[in-house]
């Protein structure tokens, strides 16, 4: 993960990055938030095929977490939709955009797994590609009790399996 973020940092400081149009930043925001709102609402309503369909499917899919970075759709895809939360929330979605075509994402979660509940962070870096906006890094850190997001934060993508 972090040497995508550091590629990525590399290709954003360059000085073409900061020459984007507002227009063109403005497609890629709203693209971008798109797909976006997709994969949360997927996560949502256990879709798998709408969670996969999110992501990008190839072998530079990177997944990024405690335990490392993970990379591959077929992997990826192979353990998609096996456990799906019971309860989920996201809010605090930010958006920032790195360069033309591509644009990093945030957002707050909390999911409970029967009795196991998690808060924390995730992230993800949204790619132009010829067959459309796609995922192409993803990750999600879970907060120390200390750490985690208040309760209280607005989460628009909230719900509870019946």
């Amino acid at each position: 993960m972090t040497r995508a973020i550091a590629a990525l940092c590399l290709v954003a400081l360059t000085p073409s990055a900061f020459a984007e149009t507002p227009q063109l930043v403005s497609g890629d925001m709203t693209a971008a938030r798109a797909l976006f709102e997709a994969n949360l609402d997927a996560i949502r309503r256990h879709d798998r095929d709408a969670y996969l369909a999110c992501y990008l499917p190839a072998g530079g899919l990177a997944r990024a977490g405690a335990e490392g970075v993970r990379f591959g759709f077929d992997s990826f895809s192979k353990q998609a939709g096996q456990r799906w939360p019971d309860l989920f929330e996201a809010s605090d979605l930010q958006l920032v955009p790195v360069a033309s075509g591509v644009v990093y994402g945030t957002y707050r979660f909390r999911v409970r797994y029967g009795s196991e509940e998690h808060m924390g962070l995730s992230e993800r870096i949204f790619v132009s590609t010829p067959a459309g906006w796609h995922i192409a890094v993803t990750g999600a850190y879970v907060a120390e009790r200390s750490h985690a997001p208040d309760r209280q934060s607005r989460a628009p993508y909230r719900t509870a399996s019946r």
